[in-house]
Parts: C-alpha cells; sequence; structure tokens
C-alpha cells in the first residue's frame, strides 16, 4: 500500500487519468463520492478513478454540524425507518473510525412551550433504548431535575426549563474523515486527484475492449491544462452541484433534481459555552422561538462542543440567494443564531465581536419530480438519497448525509458491479479506515515523540499517518517543534499534510487539513510563518508564498465580510 499521497500522487494520478481506460470515474470528492470510491476499491477487481473541481471536501462535506447521529429526532415525527439506518451506520462509522467518530453526550432541552412535551420524549427515548439494546453507558436517560441539568451541562437558562432528554451521538471532523476515506481508497488502487474540473461530456460513442465507454473533459486547474477521461461509467456524485453535471448530460431534459429553497445551513464557531473542559463537554439541542414570534413551526439549535475550547452553533434552513461556490453566512442568518444561543446561555456575552469564525454549506435536498418513482408527492423534500441512472447512462446520487454516506455508497456500488459484471464483496462495513494503535508507535524509541499525550493526538487526527509523522520527526528532530505556541501542532503535521494527504495549498492546509481557520485569529498572524516554512520544503519561491497567504487572507475576510 502507497503511503504517499501527494501533489506528485496527484501528478501522476492526472497522466493515469489521461491515458488509460477506467471502470469507473466518480465525479466528486465530497463525502459521498469518497465513501464509493473507497467501496469499489477494496470490493476488488474494478479500475476506479475519482476527481474533484476544488479540494476534497471543499464544498458541503467540511460545512456540517460535524454530527454523527443515530437519528432520534425522527422518533419524534414516528419515522422509524430512517432511525434504523442512521443508528445502524453511527455504530460502523465508530467501528471503522474509531479516532475520529467520537462519542459525545447530547442533552436535548425542553422548555415550557415547546412542541414536544417531556413525557412524549420521554416515551421516545424508551423506544429508541429498546430498539437497539444500547449499552449501559449510552442508555438514553430523562433527568427533571434543573439543578441537576445545569450541573452536567453548564449555565442554561432554568426560567421554565422542565428538564432534558440525555442521548448519545458522535462527532466527527468532516473533512477529516472525507480525507481519510478517499486516502484509504488510494492506499487500495484508486486513482484520485483533487483540483480537477469536470467540463462536460464528450458527445461521442467509442469502444475499448470490446466495451462501450463515455468520456468527460476534464481541466486540471493548477495548470490549466484541458484533456479527456475514459470509463465504463461515469457517476456524479456532486451533492448540491449535482443539477450542473445533468444540466450537461446529453438526455438532459430541463427539470432539476434538487430543491434550493431552505437548502443552506449556516454555522457559527464561538467560544465555549457551558462545561469548559472536553472530557466533561456536552451537546446541547433546542427548540428555538425566533419562528414561533414570526407564527412558523420551531426548528432546534445544536451547540456541540468543537476543539480549542470551542463552540460550534447551527444550523439555519434559508435559501442561498448566491451561487453554489459563493455561498456564506449573512449578518441576518449569524444574528438569529447569537440570539437563540445568547437565550439558552443568558450569562454569556454573545455578539459579532464573540464570533471565531462562520461558515456555510447547501443540502442537496431532493426535489419532487414527477418522472421519478417515489418522488410524486408535491413538496415532498427528503433528506434520505436517491441513485438514478440517466438514459445516456450517467450515474447520479441525489441526497445522503454525513452519517448515512457510506450505506449510499454499498448500494451504488451493488448496481455498479453488476453492470460490470464483477463479483461484489463489501468491506467497507467491517474495514478499518485505519491500522495503528498508540502501543506500536510509542514502541520506536528512536522517535521524539515520546508524550503519550501527543501520540494520542495525532492518532486521533491521522491514524496510521502518524507513521509517517513519526518518519519524518525522526529524521529531523526540529519537526517536532510547535509551529506556533498558541495551538498544538507541531512543524511535521504540516509537511504531512502536502506529502501525505494531497494538500495543495495554504487553504487547504489551514482551512480543511488543520482547522486552524476555526481557531482564534483564524491563523492570519501566522499564515505567512506556515508559508515560509513550507516553502523551505516544498520549493514554493516567494511568489508563491505572497499569492498563498494572500488567497487565505482573501478567504478569511470574504467569508466574514457579511457578519
Amino acid at each position: 500500500m502507497s503511503t504517499e499521497f501527494s501533489a506528485r500522487t496527484r501528478t501522476n494520478n492526472i497522466q493515469t487519468l489521461k491515458t488509460e481506460p477506467l471502470d469507473v470515474l466518480i465525479i466528486g470528492g465530497g463525502i459521498v463520492g469518497a465513501g464509493l470510491i473507497r467501496d469499489l476499491a477494496l470490493n476488488g477487481g474494478i479500475k476506479v478513478g475519482l476527481i474533484e473541481q476544488g479540494d476534497f471536501a471543499n464544498g458541503t462535506s467540511s460545512a456540517t454540524s460535524q454530527l454523527v447521529h443515530g437519528g432520534f429526532r425522527y422518533l419524534l415525527k414516528r419515522d422509524i425507518d430512517p432511525v434504523k439506518k442512521s443508528r445502524r451506520e453511527r455504530e460502523i462509522l465508530r467501528y471503522i473510525a474509531p479516532n475520529l467518530v467520537k462519542t459525545m453526550p447530547i442533552a436535548l432541552l425542553n422548555y415550557k412551550g415547546d412542541p414536544y412535551p417531556l413525557t412524549s420524549i420521554q416515551l421516545a427515548a424508551h423506544y429508541y433504548n429498546r430498539l437497539f439494546k444500547a449499552d449501559k453507558a449510552e442508555k438514553t436517560t430523562v433527568i427533571r431535575d434543573v439543578q441537576e441539568v445545569r450541573r452536567l451541562v453548564g449555565p442554561i437558562a432554568e426560567d421554565t426549563l422542565r428538564g432534558c432528554v440525555l442521548l448519545w451521538d458522535s462527532m466527527v471532523d468532516d473533512a477529516r474523515l472525507t480525507l481519510a476515506t478517499l486516502k484509504n481508497a488510494h492506499q487500495h488502487g484508486a486513482i484520485i486527484a483533487n483540483y480537477v474540473r469536470f467540463l462536460d461530456f464528450v458527445k461521442r460513442s467509442e469502444t475499448v475492449s470490446g466495451n462501450r465507454v463515455s468520456k468527460i473533459s476534464a481541466e486540471d486547474v493548477v495548470s490549466g491544462q484541458r484533456f479527456e477521461i475514459t470509463a465504463r461509467k461515469i457517476v456524479a456524485a456532486t451533492g448540491p452541484w449535482s443539477d450542473e453535471i445533468w444540466c450537461k448530460d446529453p438526455s438532459y431534459d430541463g427539470v432539476p433534481r434538487l430543491l434550493r429553497k431552505n437548502a443552506k445551513g449556516v454555522h457559527l464557531v464561538v467560544p465555549r459555552c457551558g462545561k469548559q473542559h472536553d472530557s466533561e463537554a456536552y451537546g446541547l439541542i433546542a427548540c428555538t422561538r425566533s419562528e414561533k414570534q414570526r407564527k412558523r413551526n420551531p426548528r432546534v439549535i445544536f451547540i456541540l462542543p468543537g476543539a480549542h475550547n470551542t463552540s460550534i452553533v447551527g444550523t439555519t434552513e434559508t435559501t442561498p440567494e448566491e451561487e453554489l461556490a459563493a455561498v456564506r453566512p449573512s449578518a441576518s442568518e449569524a444574528a438569529y443564531l447569537l440570539s437563540e444561543t445568547q437565550r439558552i446561555f443568558p450569562d454569556k456575552s454573545l455578539d459579532n465581536d464573540a464570533i471565531i469564525a462562520a461558515y456555510a454549506g447547501t443540502r442537496p435536498l431532493i426535489a419532487a419530480n414527477r418522472h421519478e418513482r417515489g418522488f410524486a408527492r408535491a413538496g415532498f423534500v427528503s433528506r434520505d438519497h436517491l441513485i438514478t441512472e440517466s438514459p445516456s447512462g450517467v450515474m447520479y446520487l441525489y441526497g445522503g448525509k454525513l452519517t448515512t454516506h457510506r450505506q449510499m455508497a454499498e448500494e451504488t456500488a451493488d448496481h455498479l458491479a453488476a453492470f460490470l459484471n464483477v463479483p461484489r464483496h463489501c468491506k467497507t462495513d467491517t474495514t478499518p479506515l485505519f491500522d495503528v494503535s498508540a502501543e506500536a508507535l510509542n514502541s520506536d524509541t528512536n522517535c521524539p515523540l515520546q508524550s503519550s499525550t501527543d501520540t494520542e493526538r495525532l492518532i486521533e487526527r491521522y491514524g496510521d499517518g502518524c507513521r509517517m509523522i513519526q518518519k519524518l520527526v525522526s529524521e529531523d528532530a526540529t519537526l517536532v517543534e510547535p509551529i506556533t505556541p498558541s495551538l498544538p501542532f507541531i512543524k511535521a503535521e504540516f509537511l504531512y499534510a502536502c506529502w501525505g494527504e494531497m494538500a495543495i495549498t495554504l487553504d487547504d492546509l489551514l482551512w480543511r487539513r488543520t482547522r486552524i481557520g476555526w481557531t482564534p485569529g483564524q491563523g492570519l498572524d501566522i499564515a505567512p510563518q506556515i508559508a515560509q516554512f513550507l516553502s523551505e520544503k516544498n520549493g514554493w519561491d516567494q511568489a508563491r508564498i505572497i499569492a498563498e497567504v494572500e488567497a487565505y487572507r482573501e478567504h478569511i475576510q470574504w467569508l466574514n465580510s457579511n457578519l
């Protein structure tokens, strides 16, 4: 298995995509495309490639609530099937990526005037426990003692508080899960490249080795070079961008498959609300009040523990006015989230100055098209998924979400294996993303990483990538130094992001690989220092250093300009 996953890997993979026909080409490097290419790579007997127009997880897959959840909220709507699917997939993800998918207690707060009385939530909780035979440590319980609730979760508003239901869900850094899934596919032979943009379908029919193939034209965003890619089957797994692929399909009928209404989700990163230590931090869910004032159905707000003593607050369901690539938080969306959080934590000072970072994504909500079986009810919006094929033979993956991406990939791979006449062996529910232990890493006495705390942190972030980090530090002890005293990241992590995680730009590093963009200051003060360090190791010249720093600054300023 190849451990290198770098710009050099990308260059070699692009050359392969240019010259060698594939069985399957996946367009889209978010979590759904990542899950599918991993499934096909682990299956064996399928030559599969993937292209992503930006960085991996550049869109919705790095802009979620960071939750892998068991679907408890569906029970309150008496919708059992999504609960079963979500809970099963949560357990699979905990098994295959235990370093990334972390169990977290969540308090579902109940105040007077909420749409569901505490008794109803309690009954749903009992059913939830019976449905899954939860471990004792994860038993859903009800707490009616208001002071006990505050002791557990922090100084929340107690007026009209009736109590809470304690649930157990999981959190994950969505971008890192996407990246780990893609890298595991790479280690099993998949051909993967970021910064390769789909341009169009090539409208001509060819036969290679007796098989009818399709072609697309693509562009290497880095070099500007255009080329064609050949495959027996093209799969669009581009989330909210799927209609942009569909409208270029030779069989496009003029009917979009996705909705924009209520598709935009905004999140804020603020100083930690509630308990201040990660080991004691609870997530919170509460019904909102803003909608009630406008005579609309209330929503829920999530206040979840983030890294570096922060909280992630979300989310909205608003209609994006901008293009997909330009989606960002607005002043009204931020004010809404801050107001609802302030109501729950009245002693906190939560205004725009409290916002550490803000981000937005667009959900791939499926439209009610009459020609799609099962989607004929007017106004129906699904957070489930749809796997379909156009008359021209292009497959489209619509909908889906972080928690159930693996199941969606499995169902798609079933169809593809049958089409390719390849034996089907789904291994993604039992094969871990990583194979590493702290004991194995700590057994190397020649490595300067002697702190068990450092080792555990690196394993949680990088899994078996720790071996490459360990090798880097063994060869150059200065790489164990922190990049800045205010953050835990060591210099070797930044080299690993380039050499082992195909980070191409400074923005890739700061916004998705490390999430430094989600820390106070958003890394603007240390961006030049990091770029200079990378220049020494990766051969960036002064012009490249200046361009990378300026591009990152522009990205952060653009994200924050509406707030």
